[in-house]
């Protein structure tokens, strides 16, 4: 068996693009995404001497977390915020229409999208992409302001989405 490895360079971790399409205006503003881990699930079979486990059947897929820079007006962090609250449960009906589409909850293409990241290598050539399918915001950081900082900060932000799973694509 060949155990030598063909490709000495390590993972360009700071080329890469990301796509929200129910949130386009963030796309831009994006400073870092954590690629979101895998568990998978163990049964334990009892034996007379031991509890022997065994690989489990249901993967759990953790939630995926940006960072983003916020434009002056807050239209990226708004997408997101308007989003979360059409998903959520508001206050009045009037708010079920804060996104650019009917929201439709029995239509889960209204209402989640899929979310694509894909990663350069340090030629800047796309490898990888990661496709999160039916993705929808489950947290939207806080916004720190403050009147005792001197020098201007962008403020920046973060959201965490979930979604049913994720695929990897090779594409060299």
């Amino acid at each position: 068996m060949d155990t030598s490895v063909s490709n000495m360079n390590y993972l360009n971790t700071q080329v890469f693009q990301m796509d929200i399409p129910l949130a386009p205006s963030v796309n831009e503003y994006i400073q870092s995404v954590s690629l979101p881990g895998i568990t998978l699930g163990e049964a334990q079979i009892e034996t007379p001497f031991i509890r022997q486990p065994e690989p489990g059947d249901k993967l759990i897929f953790s939630p995926i977390a940006i960072s983003f820079l916020i434009d002056e007006h807050m239209e990226n962090w708004k997408e997101i915020f308007n989003w979360m609250i059409a998903l959520g449960f508001p206050t009045s009906l009037q708010q079920y229409g804060v996104l650019p589409h009917q929201v439709n909850r029995a239509d889960s293409s209204q209402i989640t999208c899929d979310l694509t990241i894909l990663i350069h290598d340090n030629y800047s050539k796309p490898i990888l992409k990661f496709n999160m399918f039916n993705a929808f915001p489950i947290n939207l950081g806080d916004i720190p302001i403050s009147t005792v900082e001197t020098d201007a900060q962008v403020p920046m932000c973060t959201a965490d989405f979930m979604y049913q799973h994720y695929e990897v694509e090779t594409l060299i």
